[in-house]
Parts: structure tokens; sequence; C-alpha cells
């Protein structure tokens, strides 16, 4: 009887699959539920790039194998919307590559750079897939902790010396998930020189650059002597909510781009031609949707905090992205008591803190991805 490789024992289960099972169950009882845990937008898409979308499916080319580097006027748009957003030049042959959403070339990326023994640093909490990266590639792990009373920053000078000599690499995302912290210019410039100094890989994932209220996000390109050490990773997914359209890019130091491109030429047949004309077009022509996108968001967490304090929570942050992390409430023993407490008790489904990571474990994240009179529901009876 053959059992599960070595690699995936070691693997913990995946928190958006249980996730996924619990809705399910829900379904089966034909229990009606209000979905605040997964960041898929309920928002529909531009109308111009679903008609781009149709039209260029219908083209023989784009049914044809695509390109491993993506159609050059592809990677010539991502060059064009990166200098015009974060004042930032690539080189579209060389630092750029798209990706069947940037997801897949984040759990790829340290099949190409790190060996199997080596250290990859996360961040607790942090979006799962990192370790499941580093469990793939046969790395160890070491957690760093993104900490309240740091604004959920980690603080680099914590992380032991030996592991930083056996560090090859690090993940980081601002504007971050789960906490919605952003990152300060001051920040990201103490990052470069940290990995510059231990000579460690920086996988930036900046998914979320798009959603944000006040302050605009940073690239971590912005930085000078970023392209030395590091990678980006952008999406479309959040930006023009197409999550299930799987596309985004990475962009940075040529030499890393070059490893990626190798692993995925391995693995995957490149992106769908259509969905790639559809992205040109969206990074091209739809900045209005992507400003009324921000006012919807701002407006659905506006109320969404307010009325969480009304409730009596504590302690709410709400800075970005189109998520609120907030510490549960003190009655309750943890977050996952406090998230099946909300599913048995209100019908609603949230994410317990300790999915993220061990630092996560006195915070639930509620994702605002429905409309706002299903946000008014949540709030229609006693929350706690």
């Amino acid at each position: 009887m053959w059992e599960l490789s070595d690699r995936l024992k070691r693997l913990p289960p995946y928190l958006f699959a249980e996730i996924d099972r619990q809705k399910s169950e829900l379904r089966r009882k034909k229990v009606k539920f209000i979905d605040l845990s997964i960041g898929d937008p309920d928002i529909g898409a531009p109308l111009g790039m679903l008609k781009i979308l149709a039209a260029a499916s219908g083209i023989k080319e784009n049914q044809k194998y695509a390109l491993d580097q993506g159609k050059d006027k592809f990677r010539k748009a991502i060059k064009k919307w990166f200098k015009k957003r974060f004042t930032v030049s690539l080189d579209e042959d060389k630092e750029i590559l798209p990706l069947i959403g940037s997801k897949e070339g984040l759990v790829h990326f340290p099949l190409g750079v790190v060996n199997r023994g080596e250290y990859v640093i996360i961040p607790s909490p942090g979006y799962p897939g990192y370790r499941g990266a580093a469990f793939f590639a046969g790395a160890k792990v070491h957690e760093i902790g993104l900490l309240e009373k740091n604004d959920f920053l980690p603080d680099l000078s914590k992380i032991p010396v030996n592991v930083c000599n056996k560090a090859k690499l690090i993940y980081l995302n601002y504007p971050n998930n789960p906490t919605t912290s952003l990152a300060p210019l001051s920040f990201l410039k103490d990052l470069v020189k940290f990995c510059s100094k231990y000579g460690i890989i920086l996988a930036y994932d900046n998914a979320y650059s798009e959603v944000y209220y006040d302050q605009k996000p940073h690239s971590i390109l912005e930085v000078k002597g970023a392209k030395e050490v590091a990678v980006e990773f952008h999406s479309l997914s959040k930006t023009f909510c197409v999550t299930g359209l799987r596309v985004g890019w990475a962009c940075g130091n040529q030499d890393l781009i070059k490893s990626l491109l190798k692993v995925k030429a391995n693995i995957d047949s490149g992106i769908f031609g259509a969905i790639q004309e559809a992205a040109i077009w969206a990074l091209e022509k739809e900045a209005d949707y992507v400003s009324k996108l921000r006012k919807t968001i701002k407006d659905r967490r506006d109320y969404f905090v307010d009325s969480l304090r009304k409730s009596g929570f504590n302690n709410i942050y709400a800075d970005s992205t189109f998520y609120v992390w907030t510490r549960i409430p003190a009655d309750f023993k943890s977050s996952l008591d406090f998230s099946k407490y909300l599913i048995s008790e209100k019908n609603i489904i949230a994410t317990p803190g300790v999915g993220f990571g061990k630092h996560g474990e006195e915070f639930i994240r509620f994702a605002l991805t429905v409309d706002k009179s299903k946000i008014k529901q949540v709030f229609k009876n006693k929350l706690i």
C-alpha cells in the first residue's frame, strides 16, 4: 500500500482547504451563512477586460501553447504600468516574468534558489503558501514574528546570527495579509541592507499593492540596491477582482528571474494567451476601475470597523488590503475557539489567526468580500 511522501507528511493542512470543508458542510446542511473568510472579491471584473478575454479566446494563436516568458506586449504593459506606479524602470526581457497567478511563482521560486537544509525565513502570521514553498524545497523554516507592538513589522535584529548565516531566502508581504499593515520606506531600506549583509534573497509579495486607503504602498524595487537581492511578486487577482483568471508576474533581479523561468519551463506551459490579452487591457485601461474599487472597499471597511468597536472589540487593524485583523474577545480561549463560535452561533465564517502561524493566535481575520448589505447582517444581532 502506497503512502504520502515525506514532504507531504511534513506539510500542515492547508488553512483555506479546511475552511472550504466547513463551508461545504454548512451547505450540505442547507444552513445560510455569511462568508468573511477568504479574500475572493465579490465585485465583478472590469467589463472591458472580460470582452477582451472573450474575443481573444476565439483567436487560434491564443489556443496554442503560450510562450514560457509570456507575450512581449504583456511584459511591455507591465513595464509601463510599473514605471508609472512606482517610478521604477524594468527590462521587459530580463527583469519581468509573467506568472499563472503570483501564488505559483511564490511557491515555485525556492525550487530554483534554495538547497535542501538551508533556511527559509517566513513571517508569522503570514500567508500559508510560504511555509509550503519552503517544505517543497526541503528547506528548514525559521519563523519571525510580526508583533502588534512593532506595527506588525519584523524585528530583523531578533533573527539569530546562525540562522542569518544559513538562510537563503526570506518571504515578506506588504501591504500585509493578514495584519493589513503597511511597510514604510525606512523599513524597506533596512530590509535591503539586511539581505545584502547576509546574502539572503528577498521574495517580496506585493499582491495587495493597489488595495489601500490613505497611504500608497511602496515597491521594494524603489530602494537602492534592491535589484541585487530581491524579486517582487504582483497579482491582478485583487486589483481587478479576477482571482479565477490566475495571472500575475515576478520582477526584479534578472538572475533570480531566470532561475524561476527555468523552474516554470519544466512545470507549466505558460499563461493562456487570451488571459494575457485581458491583463494588458486591465493594466492599460482600467485605472478608474481600481479607484472605484478602493472607494467601495473603504466604505465597507469604515462601516465594519465602526461596528466592531460598537460591539466591544479592541485592537482593530484595517490599514490596507480588504481584510480586518482584530484581537479576539477576552472570553475566548483561542482564535479557533472564537471562529467555531462564529460558525455555530452566528453562521459567520472568519479565519482564525492561528492558521497564519503561532503569532496570529490571539487574532481573527475578516474579509470584506461581501456587499455592504451582508456586512450589515453580521451586526444585525449582537456579535458577542
